[in-house]
């Protein structure tokens, strides 16, 4: 049996690590060490996979952002009705929300400032609904000019979502959501629900 984990595994246990750690402590309060102490590797293993510990933030924003695109995927293409399709996707939204909201605060609120990166993990999202627009378009479904502007409205749209956005403690209710698919129903140019 080997002595060491494969690479692969030792830097999951980071991203685990750090995504615990920013979790109970919060970003600026987890230092380094923290990480590899609870990982169990030492510092320098750390530097083989991370620049820093914001290049640990960017994996984990990265990979928040990879599992949503992920399931509006799974929650689009599970349907074949094009506008059943856009109120999964309005859903698979609200549900990631719902679930992880304390994730995606810790990741992309107190993680630290709004950077390019940042920006940058958002794009897998961006393209995952893009790509189902277009997608409807190139079916006849919808009436879509610009796939990828009408994505960057969704996503936005995405934002009351977020309790802390209405400053209620409670997640996006029925009547939010079902004005959200309305929202992107008509974006889409589809008339009726």
């Amino acid at each position: 049996m080997p002595r060491t984990k494969p690479a692969e595994q030792r830097r999951a246990d980071l991203v685990e690590a750090g995504r615990t750690l920013f979790l109970s402590k919060g970003v600026a309060a987890t230092s380094l060490e923290d990480i590899t102490r609870r990982a169990g590797v030492s510092k320098g293993l750390f530097y083989l996979y991370f620049r820093s510990k914001d290049d640990l933030l960017q994996a984990l924003q990265d990979q928040f952002s990879a599992e949503l695109a992920d399931r509006i995927r799974a929650a689009t293409n599970s349907v074949a009705d094009w506008g059943a399709r856009l109120d999964a996707c309005v859903e698979a939204i609200s549900g990631s929300y719902r679930e992880q909201h304390d994730l995606h605060e810790v990741l992309f609120r107190h993680g630290g400032h709004v950077s390019a990166s940042h920006r940058a993990s958002h794009t897998l999202v961006l393209q995952a609904l893009s790509d189902l627009l277009a997608s409807g378009v190139a079916a006849g479904a919808f009436d879509v000019d610009d796939p990828d502007a009408t994505a960057v409205l969704v996503w936005a749209s995405a934002r009351g979502f977020d309790p802390e956005f209405l400053n209620d403690a409670a997640p996006a209710d029925d009547r939010l959501i079902r004005a959200a698919q309305e929202l992107l129903r008509r974006a889409a140019g589809l008339k009726d629900r």
